[in-house]
């Protein structure tokens, strides 16, 4: 535990027991507690959050009393098993109990899987935001700093202005209420908070779409350099094909900030990630299989095309010996085989799938919004069937 001795003290890393030059999530929310569906719902991407962090090797910030996000955070560390980041809570010094002491009326206890607490001056949620932003400053110095927002109220607002301010990552996740689904919907387009998201590195993904979402975006962050846009890149293809074949992680279909500048899609693009994107991913990936298997292929073909050649020629320099007449002949039919071959590995049929469904995902944004809840609902319904048509009936027929 260490404590500040006035709220705009300097910081420093090491006088904190902090390293320094590690990248930085800090979780943000409403310092209260969360309605238990939203908590089912909202650990198993903390656990995801935590274990990126930890194989980034980056430092987790929250505020650290044992409510809300920061008392679901522990909870998500104590699942990983020892295996979680190094966890910082940063709180208000009179709204925590100090060590393991008893709270007084108006304390909170710490978050017993907290490894660091810095206590700041002050008697209100809201007055440990400069000290944060300062600590993620020192902790980070020149690596990426993610904020992700879980809801939250006016002090992750000032906290969210000051990250911004200095263009780094947010990723919000929309349905967790309070200032997260504000900026989602429009709501505050007009204030500088809304501003500055619609201009700046800002992911959204809907907490229903599940961990992976998330996923793609820690590792876009916390495996870049700082400074670097927020983006979905597409990889590109390697010169060589690889014997074993890897899936790509999956990718938004549209940029993660979109929703920002066009908050009435907002929920036409949830429906669409959740129903379609994953059976556009799975399409993509064997695409991407049976085109790196056809480049195998023929990459193996004018190999045994380079050795009959090769054999070939040494044919004519040793005229009397009949060995290399019989490699000849045998390079020249594998070549022959694999150059067949080859040319229908490409399978068109996935790709066509996915085709089909990256149609119908930007079909289903392009429909005007829904009159009511059965609309919606009915929507939805024809989605999935239109998504296992494209998915399972002949390419012909779909």
């Amino acid at each position: 535990m260490r404590r500040l001795a006035h709220p705009d003290a300097d910081i420093r890393a090491r006088a904190l027991g902090l390293p320094r030059g590690r990248p930085v999530v800090a979780l943000l929310g409403s310092p209260e507690p969360l309605d238990p569906e939203l908590s089912a719902t909202v650990l198993p991407v903390l656990r995801t959050v935590l274990s990126e962090a930890r194989r980034a090797g980056a430092v987790v910030l929250t505020t650290g009393a044992d409510l809300g996000v920061a008392h679901l955070t522990g909870l998500a560390s104590e699942a990983l098993d020892g295996a979680g980041p190094r966890l910082v809570g940063i709180a208000p010094g009179r709204l925590v109990a100090a060590d393991d002491a008893e709270p007084r009326p108006g304390e909170l206890p710490l978050n017993q899987r907290h490894d660091t607490a810095v206590l700041v001056p002050g008697s209100r949620w809201g007055d440990e935001v400069p000290a944060l932003l300062r600590v993620v400053d020192a902790v980070a110095r020149k690596r990426p700093a993610l904020v992700v927002l879980l809801g939250g109220d006016e002090g992750a607002r000032a906290a969210l202005v000051e990250h911004l301010g200095h263009d780094r990552p947010l990723l919000l996740l929309a349905g967790t209420g309070g200032l997260a689904d504000e900026l989602v919907s429009g709501a505050l387009a007009d204030e500088d908070i809304g501003v500055l998201a619609r201009a700046g590195q800002v992911a959204v993904v809907h907490v229903d779409e599940g961990p992976e979402r998330v996923l793609a975006v820690l590792r876009g962050v916390l495996g870049s350099k700082a400074g670097t846009p927020l983006r979905a890149d597409v990889p590109t293809l390697a010169l060589w094909p690889r014997l074993r074949f890897r899936a790509p992680d999956a990718r938004p279909v549209v940029d993660p900030g979109f929703v920002l500048d066009y908050p009435l899609l907002a929920d036409a693009i949830h429906e669409a990630n959740e129903v379609i994107a994953p059976a556009l991913h799975e399409c993509e990936v064997e695409s991407l299989r049976a085109r790196e298997r056809g480049r195998l292929l023929a990459s193996a073909a004018i190999l045994a095309g380079f050795a009959t050649t090769s054999f070939a020629a040494l044919q004519v320099w040793l005229r009397d010996v009949p060995w290399p007449g019989v490699l000849v002949a045998v390079a020249g039919a594998a070549a022959a085989v694999l150059a067949v071959v080859s040319r229908g590995a490409d399978d068109v049929e996935f790709r066509s799938r996915a085709e089909l469904l990256r149609a119908l995902y930007f079909d289903h944004l392009s429909t005007p919004p829904p009159k009511n809840e059965a609309e919606r609902e009915e929507r939805v319904r024809a989605l999935v069937t239109a998504v296992a048509r494209h998915r399972h009936e002949p390419v012909g027929a779909a």
